[in-house]
């Protein structure tokens, strides 16, 4: 009978378990591409859909500039490293962005870094951190 109850024990141990590593699993693979529709947009230059994926606070709901982002060009986008805390609800994101002004058409590098939060009663991931900041 002992061996009966830990064999249950260890069922249900085992079905919690797989649950919890299936919302992580969930939880990353919405923040997968929720980061590559952001990711395209700013490749694009759609930075009003990019900006769609920030998080507003009641501090800092300003609009940027898009009429200076529509002068900027995106000629590569690639993501150097990924950070996932242990809670696999917060992630730092760093990126290599190369682009130029339309008006001066030297090629610029910028490191941009994504700070991502997740929202659990949306179900949604936010971008916490700024819109790159094109100089």
């Amino acid at each position: 009978m002992g061996k009966l109850k830990y064999s249950a024990l260890f069922l249900v141990l085992l079905i919690f378990g797989c649950a919890g590593l299936q919302t992580e699993k969930g939880k990353m693979a919405l923040f997968d591409s929720t980061a590559r529709a952001y990711g395209r947009a700013i490749r694009w230059g759609q930075f009003e859909e990019a900006f769609a994926h920030k998080k507003l606070s009641d501090q800092n709901n300003k609009l940027p500039d898009f009429e200076d982002y529509r002068q900027i060009r995106v000629t590569a986008y690639k993501v150097k490293k990924t950070i996932v805390d242990e809670s696999y609800s917060k992630v730092l994101r760093i990126v290599d962005i190369q682009y130029y002004r339309m008006s001066n058409v030297i090629v610029k590098n910028l490191t941009n870094r994504q700070k991502w939060e997740y929202n659990e009663e949306e179900n949604r991931w936010y971008l916490i951190s700024e819109l790159p900041d094109f100089e």
